[in-house]
C-alpha cells in the first residue's frame, strides 16, 4: 500500500474546484441559459372537444420551462397567417386578430415566465371547428404544436304535435333545432321494432345548425308507446322520447278527437304526453261506465219482466178473487154453495 501525502491546501484545492463544477452546472440548468434546439413547444396531445355556446381552453408551454415573456405567441387556425390571438412585445394585439375571433378570445399569462400560456375561446359556433396551433417566436427560437378541436351540439328539447288523421292512422311529428353535427333519428314501435318515417328532413341554418323535422303514422288501434331516438353521433349520446298514443286519438274513436289534435300541437312534449294518458283514462273510463250501463239495463230488463210476471198473477189472483166473492155475496151466510144447489133442485 502507498501512501500519498495529503497536505491541507490540496483538501482546499479540491473543495474549491468542485464547487466551481457545481455552480457551473447550476448555471446550465437556468431555464434562460437552455440550448434553443432542445426546446420544444407542447399544446393539447388529442383533439379537444367542446360544445355549442360554451368556452374551450388552449394550453400551451415550453419544454423544458423557459421564460416566454419577451417572445410572440401566436395562436393561428391551420396557417400561421390566420391568426386567432397574438401576443409581441408583452402586448396583445387585437387588432391583428380575424374577424370571426374578436371580442371571443382572452389570454391567461400568469405563468408566463415559466413558459406556460393559455387561450380562452368563449361562445363556440361550428365554424369554430377545425386544426389550431400555437407558436412560440424569439431572436433564437421558434417552435409550435398543432391540434384539432371538433365541436357538438346536442340539440333543443323537441317539439311534439298530432296533425291529424292520415292513411288510417294519426300522424305524430317531432321538430328540434340546434344539432351538430348532422344528428340520426329513428322511430320505434312499442315492441322496440323500427318504424320507417312518413317524413323526415335535416336542413342546416346560416350559423352552421341542423334541425329535425320528422314524422310517423301510428296505425295501433289500441293504447300504444311509440318512441324516437336522435343520436348525435360525435358525443355518443343519444336523446329517447316515449310517447303514448291513446286510441282517442286514433280515426273512428270520437267525434271531439279532432279538436284536440289542434290543441296538442300548441304543447309542449312532455304537457302533450300527459294530455295524451289522461285522455286515454278518460276514454277507459268512458267505456267502464259505458259497460256498467249496458250491465245496469240488463238487469233493468230482467227487473221489468220479473215486475210483469208478478202483475200477471196479482191480476189473476185478483180475479179469482173477485169471482169468489160474486159466490159468496149472492147466499146467505150459514148456507153453502151445495146446499143452496139442492133447495133449488126440490123447489123444483
Amino acid at each position: 500500500m502507498v501512501d500519498f501525502p495529503v497536505s491541507l491546501d490540496s483538501l482546499k484545492l479540491v473543495s474549491l474546484t468542485s464547487s466551481l463544477v457545481f455552480f457551473m452546472h447550476l448555471l446550465l440548468l437556468q431555464p434562460g441559459e437552455l440550448n434553443p434546439e432542445k426546446v420544444t413547444v407542447v399544446g393539447p396531445a388529442d383533439p379537444i372537444l367542446a360544445l355549442i355556446g360554451e368556452e374551450v381552453e388552449f394550453s400551451c408551454h415550453l419544454w423544458p420551462y423557459l421564460d416566454a415573456q419577451h417572445m410572440e405567441i401566436r395562436w393561428f387556425r391551420s396557417h400561421t397567417s390566420d391568426v386567432v390571438h397574438l401576443y409581441r412585445e408583452q402586448q396583445e394585439l387585437l387588432g391583428r386578430q380575424m374577424e370571426a375571433f374578436r371580442n371571443r378570445t382572452k389570454l391567461v399569462k400568469d405563468d408566463i415566465a415559466d413558459g406556460s400560456v393559455a387561450l380562452q375561446l368563449h361562445s363556440i359556433v361550428p365554424s369554430d371547428e377545425g386544426m389550431y396551433g400555437c407558436r412560440f417566436l424569439s431572436d433564437n427560437f421558434s417552435g409550435e404544436a398543432v391540434w384539432e378541436l371538433e365541436v357538438a351540439g346536442q340539440g333543443s328539447e323537441p317539439h311534439l304535435s298530432l296533425e291529424g288523421s292520415k292513411e288510417g292512422g294519426i300522424q305524430l311529428k317531432l321538430r328540434s333545432s340546434g344539432w351538430y353535427p348532422k344528428p340520426k333519428a329513428q322511430w320505434r314501435n312499442h315492441q322496440g321494432q323500427c318504424l320507417p318515417p312518413e317524413f323526415e328532413a335535416i336542413v342546416q341554418d346560416s350559423q352552421g345548425l341542423f334541425s329535425l323535422e320528422t314524422s310517423v303514422i301510428v296505425r295501433e288501434g289500441a293504447l300504444s308507446n311509440v318512441s324516437l331516438s336522435i343520436q348525435n353521433l360525435l358525443l355518443g349520446q343519444k336523446k329517447e322520447y316515449v310517447v303514448q298514443i291513446a286510441d282517442v286519438f286514433l280515426p273512428g274513436a270520437s267525434r271531439w278527437k279532432s279538436a284536440f289534435v289542434g290543441t296538442m300541437a300548441m304543447l309542449p312534449p312532455l304537457l302533450a304526453v300527459l294530455v295524451a294518458l289522461a285522455l286515454g283514462l278518460l276514454q277507459k273510463q268512458r267505456r267502464r261506465q259505458e259497460k256498467l250501463k249496458k250491465q245496469a239495463e240488463k238487469r233493468q230488463g230482467k227487473l221489468t219482466a220479473e215486475l210483469e210476471k208478478l202483475q200477471t198473477e196479482l191480476d189473476w189472483r185478483r180475479a179469482e178473487g173477485q169471482a169468489e166473492h160474486f159466490i159468496l155475496a149472492s147466499h146467505p151466510p150459514g148456507i153453502g154453495i151445495q146446499a143452496a144447489s139442492n133447495s133449488t133442485t126440490q123447489n123444483a
